[in-house]
């Protein structure tokens, strides 16, 4: 019979297999396995990268602990509820107001593009127009 450490283990490598950015991969290796404990993952992964990589790579696991996680893996399951609990508590408003800043600040960029001004369609002289 496997001991816990080897299910933990291959439970995590499965979890966390392919998430990217490598860094990103490795602090939440670290968080899964209790060494690290998950609002310390979170700053560490927000320092390393943007919060929407840190969303992206936090909903990879998550996602993944939903579809093919073994009972044996409850352990890590919850040290991955966990972790997704933090984040959505506490950052993922701050990303998403991130998000939506940056969108108004290009959207405002590109508003004060001038444009040439839309030309008139013949016939129409500023009148109203009455629909028959």
């Amino acid at each position: 019979m496997p001991s816990r450490t080897n299910m933990e283990a291959e439970a995590i490598n499965r979890l966390t297999n392919g998430v990217q950015p490598p860094v990103m991969r490795a602090i939440l290796v670290q968080c899964l396995a209790g060494e690290l404990a998950p609002s310390a993952a979170i700053s560490r992964m927000l320092a390393e990268g943007a919060p929407h990589t840190v969303r992206a790579a936090i909903d990879d696991v998550t996602h993944r602990a939903a579809t093919i996680s073994r009972a044996s893996d409850m352990l890590v399951h919850d040290r991955v509820d966990e972790l997704t609990q933090i984040f959505v508590e506490d950052v993922a408003g701050l990303a998403d107001a991130s998000d939506a800043t940056k969108l108004a600040s290009e959207r405002g960029a590109s508003d004060s593009i001038p444009r040439a001004p839309r030309p008139r369609e013949v016939g129409d002289q500023g009148e109203t127009r009455i629909s028959e």
